[in-house]
């Protein structure tokens, strides 16, 4: 943790200094349309490997482990030339929909931003099943630069929204060259020896389970993360899309730096002690209780305070992002804590449930934030939509220990 935790520092530090910056440099509306953007890409990223990257961790050989690796690529590559000409078609459509007609001009952008996450998964999971947790913590460092750089000079010059968008892709663009580099480089010989087509089609069925309901949660869960933009896009327009985004993005860097590190070690750790056949309970309740301790006190701080921080570091014209963090905060510290829930879940295979959860939780979220929307402010509907994430979450995060819990006393009952 403190390996992945010193990289995602630096880069969560580079951002925050240059956030006063940015706020000055652009307006409400192209923050609202960069939001936009960075939603339709987090709801793509979750198909372009159909999971299985997150299966690599989970074999006891290397080989099986780097078929899997291939078939990521390989199915990321597909999806690539699909999402080409699927923009091609609807791409229009689609930025009237949600009421941004510039956000058209960089839609042809967005497969090849998907294609880079999609690498950068693939690989990423690759050193986590290693242990190489130094090279995500460069690639992490890279990519913050390079988002920075671009987005500041963008600025700087009047590139408008293009500054964005151009430093939001480039920074991923560099993160995935860094990251494969780095594996091609000290693994390519494992790798490509690993080859095998019959391997690659067997992995499929054998690990069919991710794409089943893995992908599926997890696409579910990525529209339930990201109706608010789209839904306060249509109903208020770019500009409150910005406040929003502005709002999670800041308040989202802490969290991240804790739980993007807490979940692939727990990942890899948790992976192991289930191969050995040993106890998950005591484990899983014990990382859950280590990330509240971590995040309840500035999970307070930003409740009470973040809409004062916020006119202060950012300008007087963003106090109502910060009205909306602090209601964001409820939602993201139940989502802290969550985190060694859902990768238990996908490590003991229960993924069908989670997809249940998650299909339950978009309904009655698009559903309220929608009825909010229609009647109340944009605040209001933030803060509704919010405290339900909250709910479900320590509701997931109860429901899986019970269900750890229960399945392994049957198995000790079993072999008693």
């Amino acid at each position: 943790m403190s390996v992945l935790m010193s990289g995602t520092a630096i880069a969560q530090i580079l951002t925050v200094a240059s956030a006063p910056i940015l706020t000055r440099l652009f307006t409400p509306e192209q923050f609202g349309v960069l939001g936009l953007y960075i939603s339709i890409i987090s709801i793509l990223t979750v198909l372009m490997t159909l999971r299985y990257e997150m299966a690599i961790v989970l074999p006891k050989n290397d080989k099986e482990a780097a078929n899997l690796l291939w078939l990521s690529l390989i199915i990321t590559v597909f999806l690539t030339v699909i999402l080409i000409l699927v923009n091609a078609i609807l791409g229009k459509k689609v930025a009237l929909i949600l009421g941004s007609p510039e956000l058209e001009s960089w839609l042809w952008l967005v497969p090849f931003n998907a294609f880079c996450i999609g690498v950068y998964n693939s690989f990423n999971y690759w050193c986590t099943r290693n242990k190489q947790f130094w090279r995500l913590s460069r690639s992490r460092v890279v990519q913050s630069l390079g988002v920075v750089s671009t987005q500041t000079s963008g600025g700087v010059i009047g590139a408008g929204t293009g500054g964005l968008i151009g430093g939001q892709f480039l920074g991923q663009f560099l993160a995935s060259v860094t990251l494969w580099w780095q594996v091609w480089k000290e693994d390519r010989k494992l790798i490509t020896a690993s080859y095998n087509n019959q391997e690659i089609k067997k992995a499929v069925k054998v690990h069919k389970g991710f794409p089943l309901y893995n992908c599926s949660q997890s696409l579910i869960n990525a529209f339930s993360q990201n109706a608010a933009p789209f839904l306060l896009a249509a109903f208020f327009g770019p500009s409150i899309v910005g406040f929003y985004s502005m709002a999670l993005r800041v308040i989202k860097m802490p969290m991240n730096l804790v739980s993007e590190s807490f979940k692939q070690v727990y990942y890899q750790r948790a992976s192991e002690i289930y191969n050995s056949g040993c106890s998950l309970n005591k484990h899983l309740i014990k990382a859950t209780t280590y990330l509240f301790l971590i995040g309840i006190i500035p999970a307070i701080l930003i409740f009470l305070f973040s809409p004062i921080l916020f006119s202060i570091f950012l300008g007087e014209s963003w106090y109502e992002a910060g009205q909306y963090s602090s209601w964001l905060i409820i939602w993201l510290f139940a989502g802290l804590i969550n985190r060694p829930s859902v990768a238990t879940i996908q490590i003991l295979g229960m993924q069908k449930k989670l997809l249940v959860y998650e299909i339950l939780l978009f309904i009655v979220r698009v559903i309220t934030l929608f009825l909010c929307s229609l009647t109340f402010s944009a605040l209001t509907g933030v803060a509704v939509y919010s405290l339900i994430g909250a709910l479900f979450n320590i509701l997931l995060v109860f429901g899986t220990i019970f269900l750890v819990s229960k399945k392994e006393k049957v198995n000790e009952h079993n072999k008693t």
